[in-house]
């Protein structure tokens, strides 16, 4: 019975760290341009927690913020940026007047940059968090990690963009979602995400 109720008290104050992290994040991320930083650091404890080596993961949250925010605020720039270059560009596209068939050419590749993005980004935020180097490095290792584990980085975005998508679904979803993902939703998918970046890790290292 001791058994049980330690277990149930572990995993009672695994979800109560889950949600403040959460809440953490959210605040840290409210000027936008710290959101990478916020991500990075919130990754940093993530990582610890999935191995059961967490300390006082409040701490650490904000140590991790310190340490590396001039490093992920610069790589969340630059995802912004590709992000508000690929949007003005669609819009661009919309108004051309030129062939279908060449115009579905950029759609393609502008989505397929977009992909990359994302998929790099599920990378470089906790490499930030994990590793020391440069903002350049982090990038390039991070893009060359989201191909060669092209399996983990699928199940990585589905895990990322499916709750997503679900959110936007209806106004109704969007309503329940926004308190979800205030609540505890980023917090679990960063959870998850570090389980699976955790095997990444260790064949990256070795």
């Amino acid at each position: 019975m001791n058994w049980i109720d330690n277990k149930v008290i572990n995993t009672l104050g695994k979800v109560i760290d889950l949600i403040l992290l959460n809440m953490l994040w959210c605040v840290c991320s409210l000027p936008i341009i710290t959101m990478g930083a916020a991500t990075s650091a919130l990754y940093a404890v993530m990582l610890k927690m999935v191995k059961n080596e967490e300390g006082y993961i409040y701490k650490d949250f904000f140590r991790a913020l310190k340490e590396n925010f001039r490093k992920s605020t610069e790589i969340w720039l630059i995802v912004l940026l590709i992000g508000i270059i690929a949007a003005v560009d669609f819009r661009i596209l919309q108004m051309l007047r030129i062939g279908e068939g060449i115009k579905m050419i950029f759609y393609v590749g502008l989505v397929f940059i977009m992909i990359m993005t994302v998929c790099m980004s599920l990378y470089a935020f906790p490499m930030a968090a994990r590793y020391e180097n440069t903002v350049k490095n982090t990038m390039k290792n991070a893009l060359i990690l989201s191909i060669v584990q092209f399996k983990y980085t699928i199940l990585m975005l589905a895990v990322t963009i499916i709750p997503m998508a679900v959110t936007c679904l209806s106004v109704k979803f969007m309503a329940i979602g926004m308190v979800i993902w205030f609540v505890a939703g980023v917090a679990v998918v960063v959870w998850i995400n570090s389980c699976v970046l955790r095997k990444v890790f260790l064949a990256f290292e070795k």
